[in-house]
């Protein structure tokens, strides 16, 4: 049981790059992110991580404790690498395994002369007859060929007169008692640090002073700690789950689970054994048995994990019943009121709607990521008074297909449309000014877009990879095509710019990968930088 628990929780760390993996790359699904992070977890565990704890273990635990360590390690440099490297990550972890399989591990098992593939855990240099073996009510008695004296397998020396110990010069004899068993020692030979024989100390204490360990205890003053303790707890589930209906980044989520999961273990500290610990180390001139016995006075049942659940109980229902329907965050501002936040709720998420006042004032603008990152919208009702949509109004919403610009709109913020992969047609009215940078950006399925024709600039990555576009008409008002505006548009096949165009620069990258664009005229007297058509067919000439 305590195996699949541990494994259990190394798969759920797994989860965790993975998902930040397949968050953080536009290209790559959560499924294959967790296909390639599986696939080269058990890569690394088998020729990397295994061996090498086997190589620096003297035994099968310490080897054990070297390899949750060291995979818990891994698992967090994957999630910085996912985090800000993004770009075919999991090539760099394939080189790692790679160099410590063929590398590392060889050269290591080399310098320590071990084979790390075999088991590490020693077994004593005593030979043992099968007759020995059999009897289930016997023990081995080793004792020095010089004096006489009871050794241990583990001497080097004998204690008595300083013989030098080995399995050859040892006298092996047996008797009718109980086959030498490490569980029949007393704790101080069991326990492997100070930690653990304090805690071993402690356990035959208190079943000496007869406490009824089946119950769980603690003292009255710990006791009020571990209430205040589960009440802040329960306040930032509370927190976190209505952030969920705030629509954040997808790190934002896993950080708070990372956060709570840490918050909830630190909960195991409100015990009885560490309270006693903690006590015990404190004052150390006092004995052991005296603390428990003190101890004992203010002991109280420890009903604190009901009181709990009802508390997280009731720190996810809240929010969930606060935010069963959309909620609408407006905020005041010049000519009317702006939309700061759009919650959305667990039934109709799909459509949203904005209406046309408020305290009988108009809407005028979005707030930035009034609408990001909800991954089920679809449709979204914009009232004809808005004037500006600021950035990333709805970046990340991969569903979104409906959206009907206002027809007064004069600003439409950077990335407001960023990563929305369903949008096939947008119509900009002739009011809109200014059109910000990468506000379409991977707009994939985007196959017809009309711009204003008061757009003075069109400013770079705006339009970049948006892979379905065909055609673009640039409006006369343009003077300038900023870097990587339109990249890789691999199915732009035409863009008109005719003679009355204003247009003066055709900044780098501009038209980089467009591998379906042949011609194009502007203006004579345009600049075009060197690298504005790499990498396109594309016959660029001026009119004459």
């Amino acid at each position: 049981m305590k195996n699949f628990k541990k494994y259990l929780v190394l798969i759920s760390l797994l989860i965790i790059p993975s998902v930040v993996f397949a968050s953080t790359n536009n290209e790559i699904s959560i499924y294959e992110a967790l296909s390639y992070e599986l696939l080269l977890t058990i890569f690394s565990v088998i020729f990397s991580l295994k061996p090498l704890s086997r190589l620096f273990s003297k035994t099968d635990a310490d080897g054990e404790k070297l390899f949750l360590k060291m995979f818990c390690i891994r698992i967090l440099i994957l999630i910085v690498f996912d985090l800000f490297i993004t770009t075919n990550i999991y090539i760099f972890d394939v080189i790692v395994i790679f160099l410590s399989a063929f590398l590392i591990v060889p050269i290591c098992s080399a310098i320590k002369k071990k084979d790390p593939y075999k088991n590490v855990q020693a077994m004593p240099n005593i030979t043992v007859t099968s007759q020995m073996a059999n009897k289930t009510k016997s023990r081995v008695i080793i004792k020095c060929a010089k004096c006489g004296n009871v050794m241990n397998v583990n001497d080097k020396f004998c204690t008595n007169c300083g013989e030098a110990f080995s399995g050859n010069n040892a006298v092996v004899s047996e008797e009718n008692i109980e086959l030498v068993n490490p569980h029949n020692f007393d704790i101080i030979f069991q326990a492997k640090d100070d930690d653990k024989l304090l805690e071993a100390f402690i356990d035959r204490e208190l079943k000496k002073a007869e406490f009824n360990l089946d119950t769980n205890l603690l003292p009255q003053e710990l006791m009020k700690r571990k209430n205040i303790f589960n009440i802040i707890f329960s306040v930032l589930i509370f927190v976190y789950v209505s952030l969920i209906f705030f629509h954040f980044p997808l790190i934002t989520y896993i950080i708070g689970i990372i956060i709570l999961f840490i918050l909830s273990k630190l909960t195991k500290k409100y015990n009885l054994v560490n309270y006693l610990k903690k006590e015990i180390k404190s004052r150390p001139s006092e004995k052991i048995s005296n603390i428990i016995m003190n101890t004992k006075v203010s002991l109280v049942k420890d009903n604190s994990k009901k009181k709990n659940i009802v508390f997280i109980l009731i720190a996810v229902i809240i929010p969930l019943v606060i935010f069963y329907e959309p909620r609408i965050m407006y905020e005041k501002t010049f000519g009317g009121y702006a939309v700061r936040f759009y919650t959305f709720g667990l039934t109709n998420y799909k459509t949203a709607t904005i209406p046309e006042t408020y305290k009988n004032e108009k809407i005028v603008e979005l707030r930035g990521n009034t609408f990001s990152n909800m991954p089920f919208l679809e449709r979204v009702n914009l009232p004809d008074s808005i004037k500006e949509i600021r950035g990333q109004a709805f970046k990340n919403d991969r569903k979104l297909s409906v959206v009907n610009i206002p027809s007064s709109l004069e600003y439409l913020g950077g990335g407001a449309f960023y990563n929305c992969t369903s949008i096939t047609e947008i119509t900009l009215p002739d009011t809109l000014t200014e059109l910000g940078g990468e506000a379409f950006y991977n707009a994939s399925s985007l196959r017809y877009i009309k711009l204003s024709e008061n757009l003075t600039e069109i400013k770079g990555n705006t339009f970049e990879e948006c892979t379905s576009l065909t055609s673009i008409v640039i409006p006369d008002k343009v003077t300038r095509i900023g870097g990587h505006a339109f990249y890789h548009n691999t199915s732009l096949s035409s863009v008109t710019i005719t003679r009355n165009s204003k247009l003066t620069e055709i900044g780098s990258s501009a038209f980089r990968q467009c591998s379906s664009l042949q011609n194009i005229i502007f203006p004579c007297g345009t600049y075009v930088n060197e690298r504005a058509f790499k990498e396109s067919p594309t016959s660029a000439q001026c009119y004459k």
